[in-house]
């Protein structure tokens, strides 16, 4: 931290205290820490893929750090409960959270409240996963490419439908951001859960849906049950080689996945935070860790404090601009 004039203003025999006294202090908490349990807060319920990545992180991090950490699931608002959790803890590393760009990057342009500052709260440890989504289309739809829907959506104004799991979700967000770069007109159908909208999409109900994870997306793919048009993210995916991109697909440039971090709150001990992200890297570098989580549609990515937090700035802005001129707001 910057010293202030305020903290020179002590006197010189103060300020050697303090100035000797804080790397002892440091190395004192990178040595006791941690010396209790942990808790690991997830703001989705068990089960879904963010609890799965926080599992696997909390396991192995209990083996390397030797105290437990538990997994507390504060599902709600969104994501916004469990998040305002982590924010309002204590920073001495003994709550953290595994959260989401729906919190940190993208409730800020969308919701006129919210209980946190995702610039301010937190204190980044280390990026986790990032999620490359898909575009899916049920089995009788008139297309079999991501061209094909283009072309048929340009003729047929509004007439294509789409599901999501809810305004402003990132299906949601997904769905509006690609028809405003590909120029066609969709009609959004909501669903309270991805399990009905999936249904409904394989019944012909719906005619798409943006998946976020690619785990549903495999399973049904699989059967044939539907058709897998492009990967939403950068990159094609391991367990998907033969699907493009949406920038392959005549659209460059075009790229939008989540991802999930390790976050503690703000003013998380230096040495608490470089313990955390070494332990945290190291978990994640494991070869069966990582064939796993692909598995699952996700692909391992973790970094430095410093970097995780240049990423968190950049994806600041990148949503900022992403939902520019969408007319989408949430209370």
């Amino acid at each position: 931290m910057k010293p202030t004039n305020r903290g020179f203003s002590i006197g010189g025999v103060a300020a050697l205290v303090v100035s000797s006294w804080l790397p002892c202090s440091n190395a004192a908490a990178q040595d006791t820490y941690p010396s209790r349990p942990i808790t690991l807060i997830v703001p989705f319920p068990a089960g879904g893929v963010t609890d799965v990545v926080a599992r696997e992180l909390a396991h192995r991090l209990s083996a390397s750090l030797g105290q437990p950490m538990v997994v507390e699931n504060r599902a709600g608002a969104g994501g916004n409960i469990g998040t305002q959790v982590v924010a309002r803890a204590a920073p001495d590393g003994y709550t953290l959270g595994v959260l989401t760009v729906s919190a940190l990057s993208i409730g800020p342009h969308l919701s006129r409240k919210l209980p946190f500052d995702p610039s301010r709260d937190f204190t980044p440890i280390t990026n986790l996963v990032t999620t490359p989504g898909a575009v899916i289309a049920g089995p009788t739809t008139p297309f079999n490419s991501f061209s094909e829907f283009v072309k048929y959506a340009r003729g047929n104004p509004g007439k294509v439908t789409y599901a999501s799991v809810g305004p402003g979700s990132i299906p949601h967000l997904t769905a509006e951001i690609l028809a405003k770069t590909v120029k066609v007109d969709m009609v959004h159908v909501p669903y309270k859960g991805a399990a009905p909208a999936m249904q409904d999409l394989i019944a012909g109900h719906v005619d798409l849906s943006f998946e976020t994870s690619l785990v549903t997306t495999m399973t049904y793919h699989a059967s044939k049950r539907i058709k897998v048009l492009a990967i939403t993210g950068p990159s094609r995916v391991s367990v998907l080689p033969d699907v493009p991109t949406v920038a392959e697909s005549g659209h460059p440039g075009f790229a939008v996945q989540g991802w999930f971090g390790l976050l503690g709150p703000r003013g998380l001990p230096a040495a608490v935070v470089e313990k955390l992200n070494k332990a945290a890297v190291q978990a994640f570098a494991d070869p069966a860790l990582h064939n796993r989580l692909e598995q699952l549609g996700m692909q391992p990515d973790t970094s430095s404090p410093q970097q995780f937090r240049q990423f968190l700035a950049q994806q600041d802005k990148a949503w900022a601009a992403s939902v520019k001129g969408l007319n989408i707001a949430l209370e």
